[in-house]
Order: structure tokens, then C-alpha cells, then sequence
């Protein structure tokens, strides 16, 4: 009888592949037991450049994940998971699994259930699931403002699939109601990171054309950024709330000028007068859209030349001595063509890394 396998796409195969190594690697005492090494792993797939298929094929694998995990760091870390778009037709039940894992996530504190909810949020873009966002956003406005501002930090980076209207009959008041909601946040915000909370899940509603009487998503998008600047942050749950907002912020996609535009004014936020959490989050970002070759689309045929930010990473990691940022920034892989432009700057990033590498402190290393 023929092997069955003989029969699957490679896609299919790599998928399988993955959910095993993953699975041979839960069955193993240090990986069951050292939550850092599992979010390291997960944390390094992430930080790799792959493509639409290879991330898609890890889809099982992270699935059998979240079901298997109790710990919020490395809920977290799975709940930022690259996820590929379009997706291809073969990986679509993958992803309704991996929705299901979320769904069945049993948090044990306030933050693991932030966790999932942006997990959720992000994973589930249909607007049937808006009434299930709503009631979670009302529900949140009576938290404390510690679980407040993350709860509502999750479901602001809620964004309509690609060419989804507004829903139609029983649905539309549903939608109105979300709109309204953010809109009254926006438009008297109880605190500078309400505003913010609001500007994000406007620029989203925007960019769908949800917004046809509102603030453009070109002011809505340059907003965000500055609110962004001038946000004081204060705490590590701070930090973790602007990871969760920038994550789901995809590159301006407008016109390559003015994506390039926003690349720029982003990149101002990584200097040395800057918070080290807003520093992490946007060379996190950044390096985001880079894997995905965003930077390098925002110059083909007679437009301008995408942003060349090696350079700037070599002026920043001759300064730069946190962790969490220099782990943000090492997610950067510049593109062929961007190391050929600049081979000086590209031999001296490898020296610098080479150089932190024998760095005293060990985290660092």
C-alpha cells in the first residue's frame, strides 16, 4: 500500500515535521521545566526571516504550544507569532486550530488573559466576532486601570480582514457600536495612554474604510507616532502595553513615499534620549517589517530608495547596552541589496555583535 505521505505538499510535510520536532521537544525534562527556554526558542523562530509558507508551517506546532502552556511569558511571546497573509488555502484549518487553542486557554491571572484575548484579537479578524469584542471592551472599562489599559491595549489592535466592509443588517449596529466606542475614547480620553489606546484602534478602523467621516489614517497614523513620542512610560506593564500596540501595526501601505516617510519618523524614536521600552518596540517593529521585506518594497521601479537602516544600526549599537533593546534589534537581517549598498556599515554590525558577544554580562551574550 502506498505511503499516504507520498501524496502531500511540501507544505503539508514541513508542517509535520515542525509539530514533531515540537513535540519530541515537550517530552524533553529541561524544556518541560525551564519556561525561558521554550520562550527563547519561540522567541528566535519569531525573530527569523521566512516566508509566507514556512511561517504557515509552523501553524500546527504552535497550536500543540498554546495547549500545552501554563506560563504567561511564554504565552506572550507565542501570542506574537508571525502570522502569514494571504494564507495559503492548506494552512486555514491550522489556523482555526490554532484559535481553538487560545479559546480553551484557561488563564490563571489577569495578564494571561489579556494574553489571549490579544492572541484572539489577532488571530480572528472576521467582524462576526465583534459582539464577543465589545462586551469584553465594556467589560473592561470597569477593571482597575492596571488591568484596565492592557485588556483594552489587546482588543484595540483588533483590524478587518482585507476588503471587508462594514457588516451588513444585524451586524452593522454592532460594528457602529464598536466605532462609537473608540471614537468616544479618542475624542475625551481619561489619560494620555487612553488617548494612544484609542488613536491605534481608529488607525485600524480607518485604514478598512470604516471610518468614511473620520480622521483620515494618514493623520491617524502620524497621531499614533507622536502619541507614542510623547506617552511617558512609566512601568514594565508600560512596555508590555506598546509591544502589544505595535505588533499589530502593519507598514503604511498607501504609497511607498510615504511608507517611507513613516520608516523615518519611527526610526527617530529609537535614539539614546528615548525610553528603552519605546527603543525595544520600535526597532521590534521595524525589524518586523523587514522580515517581511517591507522596508525593501517601499522603493521598486522609479520610486524613491526604500530606507537603508544599517547604518543606523551601527550608529546605535556602538551606544546601546540594554538587552531587551539590543534582542529587539538583532531581529534585523538586512536585505542582499542593502548590504551590498553599504558593505562598511554591514562589516561593522557583524563586528559590533561579534564584540557583544564577549560582552561581561552573560544576558547580553
Amino acid at each position: 500500500m502506498s505511503d499516504p505521505s507520498l501524496f502531500a505538499s511540501p507544505l503539508v510535510r514541513q508542517a509535520a515535521r515542525n509539530l514533531r520536532t515540537v513535540e519530541w521537544l515537550s517530552e524533553n525534562n529541561t524544556w518541560r521545566f525551564a519556561w525561558f527556554c521554550r520562550r527563547d526558542f519561540w522567541r528566535t523562530r519569531r525573530m527569523m526571516a521566512v516566508t509566507p509558507d514556512e511561517a504557515a508551517a509552523w501553524l500546527p506546532a504552535l497550536a500543540f504550544a498554546v495547549s500545552c502552556e501554563k506560563d504567561d511569558d511564554v504565552l506572550a511571546e507565542l501570542a506574537r507569532q508571525p502570522l502569514p497573509e494571504p494564507l495559503p488555502t492548506e494552512a486555514r484549518p491550522w489556523r482555526a486550530a490554532l484559535i481553538r487553542s487560545w479559546e480553551r486557554q484557561r488563564a490563571a491571572t489577569s495578564w494571561g488573559e489579556t494574553i489571549r484575548l490579544a492572541a484572539l484579537v489577532r488571530l480572528d479578524r472576521r467582524a462576526e466576532r465583534l459582539p464577543e469584542w465589545l462586551v469584553e471592551a465594556r467589560r473592561a472599562m470597569d477593571l482597575e486601570p492596571k488591568n484596565r489599559h492592557p485588556r483594552l491595549a489587546a482588543l484595540a489592535g483588533w483590524r478587518p480582514r482585507p476588503g471587508d466592509g462594514q457588516p451588513h443588517r444585524g451586524k452593522r449596529g454592532v460594528a457602529q457600536a464598536w466605532v462609537r466606542f473608540w471614537e468616544e475614547a479618542y475624542r475625551t480620553p481619561n489619560s494620555e495612554l487612553d488617548g494612544l489606546l484609542a488613536a491605534a484602534a481608529l488607525l485600524h478602523l480607518a485604514e478598512a474604510g470604516w471610518l468614511p467621516s473620520g480622521p483620515s489614517p494618514e493623520r491617524l497614523r502620524e497621531e499614533f507616532r507622536q502619541r507614542v513620542q510623547q506617552w511617558p512610560m512609566r512601568s514594565w506593564e508600560d512596555a508590555e502595553i506598546l509591544r502589544m500596540l505595535l505588533v499589530s501595526v502593519p507598514a503604511d501601505a498607501s504609497a511607498p513615499e510615504r511608507r517611507r516617510q513613516d520608516i523615518m519618523a519611527w526610526l527617530e524614536l529609537t535614539g539614546k534620549d528615548v525610553d528603552w521600552g519605546k527603543r525595544e518596540a520600535v526597532w521590534d517593529m521595524l525589524a518586523a517589517w523587514q522580515r517581511e521585506s517591507v522596508l525593501e518594497r517601499s522603493g521598486r521601479g522609479r520610486l524613491p530608495e526604500p530606507p537603508r537602516l544599517l547604518p543606523d544600526l551601527v550608529r546605535t549599537l556602538e551606544w546601546e547596552q540594554d538587552m531587551d533593546v539590543l534582542q529587539a534589534m538583532a531581529g534585523y537581517v538586512p536585505e542582499a541589496a542593502e548590504v551590498s549598498a553599504y558593505p562598511e556599515a554591514a562589516r561593522a554590525v557583524v563586528a559590533r555583535w561579534e564584540a557583544l558577544s564577549r560582552n561581561d554580562d552573560s544576558q547580553i551574550r
